[in-house]
């Protein structure tokens, strides 16, 4: 019988891969189960947060009556706003990195165009031109960058604040009857 080359590969490769043949953890849907290098790692936040809200807690022998009534709802709306915390958190370090990014592109044609003119020669007053082209270019695309970062946080930020008005209102509810729970036990 003849060796199975394409099985031998196929775990050759996902032994040298950030994916696994086998699941990582088995509790853990696969869908939920992050590489653990690359791109994916800065998501894990948002996956443990999406493992809690898919997990609801059966433990409800300690709680009183208003955490079992209003204790998933709490749990739920902090989960919501942690991951609207976490998007808002990339967004934030996307554009600084993004501005980082345009300011070291300005500065290294600047020292170009300091260059260009220091030596005055006919073919460095073309450069020089196109550098200065360059130069607006950036700071278009500085302000580019931060109006589409306002864009982009306006509806975060907005959803941000009405869920913790409503996570708030969860709380209050929550901690009136836990007070008229106390009450009646006297």
């Amino acid at each position: 019988m003849m060796p199975n080359k394409t099985s031998e590969m196929r775990n050759l490769y996902f032994q040298q891969s950030q994916y696994s043949v086998e699941p990582v953890e088995p509790d853990i849907p696969l869908f939920l189960q992050w590489p653990s290098k690359g791109y994916f790692e800065r998501l894990k936040p948002d996956a443990d947060l999406l493992q809690k809200a898919l997990n609801p807690e059966t433990d409800n022998k300690d709680k009183t009556v208003s955490e079992q009534i209003f204790g998933n709802e709490i749990k739920q709306q902090y989960i919501g706003l942690k991951h609207m915390a976490n998007l808002f958190y990339e967004r934030c370090k996307l554009n600084k990195q993004h501005i980082q990014d345009i300011d070291h592109r300005h500065l290294d044609i600047q020292e170009k165009k300091f260059g260009a003119e220091i030596n005055r020669t006919p073919e460095n007053v073309k450069r020089l031109t196109s550098l200065e082209g360059q130069l607006l270019q950036l700071e278009q695309a500085r302000r580019d960058e931060e109006l589409a970062f306002w864009k982009d946080t306006v509806e975060l930020r907005e959803k941000l604040f009405e869920n913790s008005i409503d996570y708030r209102a969860a709380k209050h509810r929550e901690s009136i009857f836990s007070d008229v729970e106390a009450d009646y036990g006297k």
